[in-house]
C-alpha cells in the first residue's frame, strides 16, 4: 500500500514540477525583474505563484467536471494531454520554450504578477494539463485526489522557494546550467507525455472492447 501510494505521489510531484520548470524561469524572471527592488521582486513572485496555484488547483479539481459535461471521455483527454505535453517537453528541449518565455517578458508591465509570471510561466498549458492527468482506474478516487492536490502545493512551494531565489540562483547557475537543467526536465517531460498516451489508447480499447 505505501510502496503505490508513494509511486503516485512521485509521479504526480515529478510530472507538475518538470511542467512548471522553475528553475528554467529563473534567468527570464531575472531579467523581467532586474529593475525591481527585492521588497518588490518579493511581492510580484508571491502573487505570481499564488495566483497560478489558483489556476492550476481549478483546473485539479473542475478539470473532470468539465470533462463529463462535454462527454469527453478521460482516456481521450489523457492522449491529447500527453501529445501537448510531448510537445511542450520537445520546445524545452530543444531551446524554444525558453525563447517563447523570453518574449513574453515586458518589465514595462504594471502587473508582471499576472503575465508573464503566473501565466505562462507558472500555470502555462503543460502544467494546467498536467493537474489533471491522474493514474488510470482511480482518477476519480479520493485519494488519488487528495494526492494530487498535495503534490501540486509541493510544487507550488518549492517553486516559490525557487523564483524567491532568483537573483542567487541565476550567478550560481548561469545560462548554460540552467539550459541544461531545462533541457533534463524537456526529456523527462516527454517521457511522462508518451506514457499518458500509450496508457490512454490502452484505456480507450480497453473500453471498446467491453
Amino acid at each position: 500500500m505505501f510502496p503505490e501510494f508513494f509511486k503516485i505521489f512521485l509521479n504526480e510531484f515529478v510530472t507538475m514540477f518538470v511542467s512548471i520548470d522553475p528553475i528554467g524561469s529563473v534567468p527570464l524572471l531575472a531579467a523581467a525583474t532586474r529593475h525591481f527592488t527585492p521588497e518588490a521582486r518579493r511581492k510580484v513572485i508571491s502573487r505570481g505563484v499564488f495566483i497560478a496555484g489558483c489556476v492550476l488547483l481549478g483546473f485539479a479539481v473542475f478539470g473532470h467536471f468539465l470533462l463529463a459535461s462535454m462527454g469527453i471521455s478521460f482516456s481521450s483527454f489523457r492522449i491529447a494531454g500527453g501529445i501537448i505535453l510531448f510537445i511542450v517537453g520537445l520546445q524545452m528541449v530543444f531551446h524554444q520554450h525558453a525563447e517563447l518565455k523570453s518574449a513574453d517578458i515586458d518589465s514595462s508591465r504594471q502587473d508582471l504578477a499576472v503575465f508573464p509570471i503566473a501565466l505562462p510561466y507558472i500555470a502555462g498549458p503543460g502544467a494546467m494539463l498536467a493537474s489533471m492527468v491522474g493514474k488510470p482506474g482511480v482518477e476519480n478516487s479520493a485519494v488519488n485526489f487528495g494526492i494530487k492536490i498535495v503534490s501540486l502545493l509541493l510544487v507550488l512551494l518549492v517553486t516559490l522557494l525557487v523564483l524567491l531565489s532568483t537573483t542567487k540562483l541565476n550567478r550560481i547557475l548561469g545560462r548554460t546550467g540552467s539550459e541544461v537543467i531545462g533541457r533534463v526536465m524537456g526529456i523527462l517531460l516527454a517521457a511522462l507525455a508518451a506514457e499518458s498516451v500509450v496508457r490512454g489508447v490502452l484505456e480507450a480499447f480497453g473500453r471498446a472492447s467491453i
